[in-house]
């Protein structure tokens, strides 16, 4: 096998620095972007109780949870990069499942077009599928 020169070598370890860099920086901000929503997530509640609306509160709280969760899974998957260098397929499944979930709450049903109730029907079975038939991938 025939060596790099130089300059390739220190390009290639450049470029392979790149991704790191980035993913540092995508963590950092899913952190802060975590603290927030959790901060939310309590006023909401404190706001449900002292306001006694808890069928209208009730929903606000797990809508930010369930944001809270799907920010907390996709920093997971940060996570398991900088261990493995590999991206866990089924870790993102599972916060698509989450943001679709999320996203089921707000509807309205009256108002929601047949099609977008469909196609909503159709996501949520395709992740459930990828999410059984993807196998988890084995710990370092």
């Amino acid at each position: 096998m025939e060596k790099n020169s130089p300059v390739m070598e220190y390009l290639i370890n450049f470029f392979s620095l790149v991704p790191m860099i980035l993913y540092m920086i995508v963590a950092i901000l899913l952190t802060i972007i975590a603290v927030f929503s959790v901060w939310d997530a309590v006023q909401l509640i404190l706001q449900m109780v002292v306001s006694r609306d808890f069928a209208n509160g009730l929903v606000s709280v797990i809508y930010a949870l369930l944001l809270t969760i799907t920010i907390i899974v996709l920093f997971e998957t940060v996570t398991v990069y900088f261990k493995t260098k590999h991206v866990e397929v089924r870790a993102l499944l599972i916060a698509g499942l989450t943001g679709v979930v999320r996203h089921v709450l707000i509807y309205n049903v009256d108002t929601v077009d047949p099609f977008t109730l469909m196609g909503t029907v159709a996501l949520l079975a395709v992740l459930i599928v990828g999410i059984v038939f993807v196998k988890p991938e084995p710990l370092p």
